[in-house]
This record gives C-alpha cells, structure tokens and sequence, in this order.
C-alpha cells in the first residue's frame, strides 16, 4: 500500500472520531504550549492515548466520548502528528506487506507508542 494511501486513510479516521474543529483547536493549543509542555503533556497521558487507541481500534466507540478531557484529545492529536511525520519519513513509498485495508487498524497501527510494544494487547 503506498505510503499516501495509508495518509489519506488515518487522516480520514482522526476525522471520524474527532468533533468538528476539535483537531484544529487542538493544534493551536500545541502551539501555545512549549516543546518540552507537548513532550510533558505526552508522556503524562502515555497510557491513557493507548487505552483510548485501544478502545477505539476495538471499535467500542468511533467517537471520542465527551468525558475525555482536552490534555487526552491534546496527547492523541499529538502523537497522531509526531507518529504520521515518522511513518511518512520512515516508510515514504508505502508498505508493501499490509494485509489490511480497515483504516481504523492502520490508524491504531499508527498511533502506537514508540515505547510500547504493542498497545492492542
């Protein structure tokens, strides 16, 4: 699958599961912050991105619910953006090997933490 496909799919997934605008609102609260308040912020909400990663890629909800706090959305938006910039950087002609066409399990496969091994579990 090449690397714009698997782009334009978890784009179209964080689209799904965000608010209007909420992705936006989100990206300018970053940019308010410092690098090392987003680096805090998300290692702070580490293992509640993944929970939130897991349960939405179980496909227990597609929305976010309203009881998710910002700093979460924040941290999910966050990471979503830092993990898309590597993927793109890491693999810029796609994968070849990807025996899934569910954008929900290529957005999750996307949002994992680096220091996880596997979040899904």
């Amino acid at each position: 699958m090449k690397a714009v496909e698997i782009f334009e799919r978890s784009v179209k997934v964080m689209k799904e599961i965000l608010p209007p605008g909420e992705m936006i609102a989100s990206i300018k609260r970053a940019k308010t912050r410092t690098e090392e308040e987003n680096l805090a912020l998300l290692t702070k909400e580490r293992e509640n991105v993944n929970e939130l990663v897991r349960q939405i890629a179980n496909s227990e909800y597609r929305t976010i619910p309203q009881s998710v706090s910002q700093e979460l959305i924040d941290s999910l938006v966050l990471r979503y953006l830092k993990n898309r910039d590597t993927f793109m950087k890491t693999f810029p002609d796609g994968i070849d090997d990807i025996e899934t066409d569910d954008p929900l399990l290529l957005w999750g496969a996307m949002l994992i933490s680096p220091q996880d091994v596997n979040p899904f579990k």
